[in-house]
């Protein structure tokens, strides 16, 4: 019996993705052409074009997680894919991940369904809700675009418990100290305590009990200085 040629690997991964049905997926090069629109429309540099963008790229990410749920398969089918078709698609998702990033980026733009206020209550309720990442990003971004706003120094004080959260002594110890040396500040009198936990925590017993002491005199009858005068006893208890 006459043996049958062996398709080459590519070759037989572009058979195979023909082979699926129509409704699956789309090719890779129907997905290429749609993410090229996509990258035109962003090098637009068109904020609100990008918001309008943001239901096309999730429905492109479904697309694109089928796909490549076919292409392992099939990769699997054939032991050895050929790298060339894999990079492709890796191309692809990184791509549609860096414009998606772009679109997340738009939606939180000043002037486009996004105020200070707002963005300021979004962070503090990620903060809540343990998205630590999410609200060190959202109070980043609204210190620096909104650096004269008058919650500017709550959101600062606000990332300084994002790192304390995270046990990130030394970070939150710099921005508590920062918040805390504008004594009128509305957190400063809680700055300067959490200032004295992050060198509690540190092991820097000595700067610990001269910041804590500070509280009750720099911000006395203050809930603040109440606490402090609590962690100073504590730290007696200890031997500290």
């Amino acid at each position: 019996m006459k043996r049958r040629p062996e398709l080459p690997a590519a070759l037989f991964l572009w058979v195979a993705m023909l082979a699926l049905p129509a409704a699956a997926a789309p090719s890779r090069a129907e997905l290429e052409e749609r993410l090229q629109r996509l990258e035109a429309a962003a090098q637009k540099d068109d904020t609100r074009a990008l918001l309008e963008l943001s239901r096309q790229v999730d429905t492109l990410s479904a697309e694109l997680r089928n796909l490549r749920g076919q292409v392992e398969e099939l990769r699997q089918q054939l032991g050895r894919q050929s790298s060339s078709q894999r990079s492709q698609y890796v191309d692809l998702d990184g791509r549609l991940a860096e414009l998606e990033n772009r679109t997340r980026q738009a939606a939180i733009a000043p002037g486009l369904g996004s105020d200070p206020d707002s963005e300021y209550r979004r962070a503090l309720d990620e903060l809540k809700a343990g998205q630590y990442p999410e609200a060190r990003a959202t109070l980043d971004g609204f210190i620096s675009r909104y650096p004269d706003h008058e919650l500017a120094g709550n959101a600062r004080y606000w990332l300084g418990e994002v790192h304390y959260a995270e046990r990130d002594f030394a970070g939150a110890l710099t921005i508590f100290l920062q918040v805390a040396a504008n004594t009128s500040a509305q957190k400063a009198p809680d700055a300067l305590l959490k200032a004295g936990f992050c060198q509690y925590e540190l092991k820097r017993d000595l700067e610990a009990r001269r910041t804590l002491t500070e509280v009750s005199q720099l911000h006395p009858d203050t809930p603040a200085a109440a606490e402090a005068a609590r962690r100073l006893e504590r730290m007696r208890a200890e031997g500290r």
